[in-house]
């Protein structure tokens, strides 16, 4: 079992053997979520850059093995902190993270079963590190927004993949509710719009299923400044005129 467990999805917080550790200083923060997020090895020159962009790289490189240095002090014990001349680490067999896991999982989503879809999606509270930014270091910060990035657009196609095999299973109530998760990530994303037309036809409810069209179209045109699909206004027609049907 890990002694130190980062979750990183979401508003970051630490835990070591359970308990909470809290890490005053933000820039200690800082490098370890950087190091937890994808618990593999990182360039010295790589981190120095991205915590120190504006010094020379001699400076860069000395201030990080100074930060280095308080992190192994911030943390109850340094048997995490794997590091050599070249490259830091922490040790992935004492140190979990939701990001790391969630990353492991996606990569075989293709073969999931619908438990293990769910499991996947729970380690998703809310965006990467939320709240959280260096301040001082627009590279970190940039490096962050991207990962966030990243994270979100893998976390919208688990959810699709979700949603898709509810409905195959006929489990429309569940279905319904993953597509108003996914919207509320991306309200511009007309094929879900679609799914929940269908879906809201399907169980019978034509007032929803129009409703659904009604937020679709305005979503498109204040945004965009366009109108929806072909397909989506036949849904809409064929929901109302009740010709969809299991």
């Amino acid at each position: 079992m890990p002694k130190l467990e980062l979750y990183l999805m979401g508003p970051p917080y630490v835990l070591w053997q359970g308990e909470p550790v809290t890490i005053l200083r933000r820039q200690t923060r800082a490098l370890l979520f950087r190091l937890g997020t994808h618990l593999l090895p990182i360039a010295r020159d790589r981190l120095a850059y991205q915590f120190w962009a504006d010094r020379p790289q001699n400076v860069a490189r000395r201030n990080l093995t100074h930060l280095l240095t308080h992190l192994r002090e911030a943390l109850p014990s340094d048997e995490v902190i794997i590091a050599d001349t070249d490259q830091i680490s922490l040790d992935p067999d004492v140190t979990w993270s939701d990001t790391a896991e969630f990353e492991q999982r996606a990569a075989v989503h293709g073969s999931c079963n619908i438990e293990e879809l769910e499991t996947t999606l729970r380690l998703y509270r809310r965006p990467f590190i939320s709240g959280f930014t260096l301040g001082n270091s627009n590279e970190y910060d940039e490096w962050a927004t991207q990962e966030r990035r990243n994270w979100e657009r893998l976390h919208q196609d688990l959810l699709k993949e979700l949603l898709e095999a509810y409905y195959d299973q006929g489990r429309y109530a569940d279905a319904i509710k993953v597509a108003h998760e996914y919207l509320r990530t991306n309200v511009l994303d007309e094929e879900i719009h679609q799914r929940l037309i269908e879906l809201y036809a399907l169980t019978g409810d034509r007032a929803a299923a129009a409703n659904q069209y009604q937020t679709c179209a305005g979503a498109l045109r204040e945004e965009l400044g366009i109108t929806p699909l072909r397909r989506t206004k036949y849904l809409y027609w064929a929901a109302l005129e009740g010709k969809l049907s299991p």
